[in-house]
């Protein structure tokens, strides 16, 4: 067996330490070896998994058992007791807790509550809310048993905030229970609020706030008004003060654009890279962005570009912020970064807005308005803030790796119908692989699903297990480079978008390879962007359902209908895709982005006084 290792994330060596400290009786030593462990297994990001090819299953199985029976052994331990800090660092990690359990010969953390659970005479039995609260670090929400759920709503709210948050970091929940707890957590999520997190959780809040998004809930967006409450107290709490630039009328006014991520290549440089290059012509333009996250070509975007290492402290990017003195400050996309949630809650301009590049609400006052694609305005109702809608839906800037791909494919040719799930795993809803089970279930053809869900190490081996459990024929694609991903999806014969929180890129990426696509449309903003793309080349509206059982048959005719599903082929053959999704519309589309920022910008103080939650760009604004 050869495990994935480098110099500083070495598997094997921190098992056996972790061993050695249990065997030994060395409790708390054990901990720590444990919260390195699992830092390690964090770190790793082999495209297989932990374990290098051509690994078992076996072997594979073998070294989760190993480290879930060396967990076991402390949490049962006389000796055993955490920190503050251990608690945090555990709630953190609890995704990867959760893949060891399940991952494991164990199949799950059960022999843990019946270890410290004390039996009622009636059969039932009972446990202490520290109990509850640690058992629950094992669980995720998809085998948390329903007598636990109840304990946890009942916990303290600063024993609830962590465990919260564990759940949220962790958003590939595969089945109705694990969807009907987070509705749950969702709901109780109010109790939250008023909790000043510990410095350890700040970047699972971070990932929470964004992947709520992923719930199949329509009440999703309350978890992150909780967390924006938490957010305050987080930037107050470390000196982090509201100072706003006056208001003012100039002829180029300075617009703050704190970028979340700028890299070449990255969905959110394809889908604004453009839009950022338009906003010179009237603004004074100034990033912020963390170096890791940016590429030296993208600089020429701005007059200036301000690339900091890191967030050192919230107050002193708040002093960066204030020395620029803003017009306006612009997030392209809002969700990925924790610097860009907690300075999204304070107020630093007179006019503060954001665009969709995570496509879900922020529901913070701070946020004045929300500048949505034309068509978009149809899920105002789901905002808190005011939105705007534009005149035009936008274009994309092409992968950088995407001029090197001229590599036409055949289909695959094995009997098998290859149906490609082009949608990353967060997306991946219960309700939607229920529906893949259903259509392989009454297929008359034999099918085949490949997802390309972008995952690797310890979350790669867990959604393995699950997709190998419900699918006859599954492959979990690795994760490749772009140019890789593109040879490996061409030869599918068809795609199914996820839902209800579905594609945008991704579908570009199928109607460039000329592969059929099905897909959702909800009145919500983040199940529109595949109806855009597919609109845009000019595919059959059929192709886009807005209801489960739509989706379902449409699926059933391209699978079993092979002179429809090629009419599709032909049809993207015969497009200039590229053209399409590449270059604007119409010649105005050039500008059009700019234009909104100013007609923003210039009419601030009449759309702020207006009735109107939802107003479009150039048409008359009401009282």
């Amino acid at each position: 067996m050869t495990l994935q290792e480098t110099a500083d994330t070495d598997i094997p060596a921190a098992i056996e330490s972790l061993e050695r400290a249990v065997f030994q009786g060395r409790t708390q030593e054990g901990i720590e070896r444990l919260l390195r462990l699992l830092y390690v297994l964090n770190a790793n990001r082999g495209p297989l998994g932990v374990l290098a090819a051509p690994a078992t299953d076996a072997q594979r199985l073998a070294v989760y058992t190993r480290v879930a029976a060396m967990i076991s052994a402390l949490a049962c331990s006389p000796a055993f007791q955490l920190t503050l800090p251990q608690v945090t660092n555990l709630c953190s990690r609890k995704p990867i807790l959760e893949a060891i359990f399940e991952l494991s010969g164990f199949e799950g953390p059960g022999h843990l509550q019946r270890y410290h659970a004390a039996k009622n005479p009636d059969g039932s039995m009972t446990l202490t809310g520290n109990q509850v609260f640690m058992l629950s670090l094992f669980y995720s929400l998809d085998t948390l048993p329903e007598e636990l759920m109840e304990g946890v709503l009942q916990l303290h709210p600063a024993q609830l905030l962590p465990l919260m948050l564990g759940w949220f970091t962790a958003p590939f929940v595969h089945s109705h229970l694990g969807e009907a707890h987070r509705k749950r957590l969702i709901a109780a999520s109010s109790r939250i609020r008023d909790v000043m997190p510990a410095p350890e959780v700040l970047q699972a809040i971070t990932t929470a706030w964004m992947f709520c998004s992923y719930a199949d809930d329509t009440n999703k967006h309350e978890l992150k008004r909780n967390l924006n409450a938490v957010w305050r107290r987080v930037g107050e709490n470390t000196g982090l003060r509201e100072r706003q630039t006056p208001r003012r009328l100039v002829e180029r006014p300075t617009l703050l654009v704190l970028a979340e991520r700028l890299t070449i290549g990255h969905a959110m440089h394809r889908s604004y890279g453009d839009c950022l290059r338009q906003l010179r012509q009237k603004f004074k333009l100034v990033c912020i962005v963390v170096k890791q996250y940016a590429s030296e070509e993208n600089h020429s975007l701005f007059d200036e570009i301000l690339v900091i290492d890191q967030v050192s402290t919230f107050p002193e990017l708040g002093a960066k912020i204030v020395r620029i003195a803003p017009d306006i400050i612009y997030f392209p996309s809002l969700g990925m970064s924790e610097w860009t949630q907690l300075v999204a809650n304070f107020r630093f301009a007179p006019i503060q807005m954001m665009t969709l590049g995570h496509p879900a609400p922020a529901m913070t006052p701070t946020i004045d308005y929300s500048l949505v694609q034309s068509g978009h305005g149809v899920a105002a109702g789901e905002y808190g803030q005011k939105v705007i809608e534009r005149k035009s839906w936008g274009h994309f800037v092409p992968h950088s790796a995407l001029a090197g791909y001229d590599s036409p494919v055949s289909p695959y040719e094995d009997g098998l119908t290859h149906i490609a799930v082009n949608s990353s795993m967060m997306k991946l809803s219960p309700r939607f692989l229920a529906l893949l089970e259903r259509l392989e279930e009454e297929s008359a053809k034999p099918l085949h699903f490949h997802f390309f869900a972008s995952m690797m190490g310890v979350g790669y081996d867990r959604m393995q297990q699950v997709l190998r459990r419900r699918f006859k024929h599954v492959t979990l694609e690795p994760t490749r480079s772009y140019g890789d991903f593109l040879k490996a999806l061409a030869p599918c014969h068809l795609a199914l978008a996820a839902f209800p929180f579905g594609n945008t890129n991704s579908t570009v990426d199928t109607c460039l390879l000329g592969i059929p696509t099905v897909a959702y449309y909800a009145n919500e903003v983040l199940s529109i962007g595949d109806r855009d793309v597919m609109r845009l080349v000019d595919l059959p509206s059929w192709l886009v359902s807005d209801n489960d059982e739509d989706y379902f048959q449409v699926a059933m005719k391209l699978i079993h209908n092979d002179e429809a599903r090629q009419a599709i082929v032909e049809q993207l053959k015969a497009t200039d895709v590229r053209a399409k999704v590449f270059e604007p519309p119409r010649p105005e589309d050039a500008s059009e982005f700019v234009e909104a920022v100013d007609w923003i910008y210039r009419n601030h103080e009449a759309l702020q006084a207006s009735s109107r939650h939802l107003l479009k760009v150039g048409d008359p604004i009401p009282a």
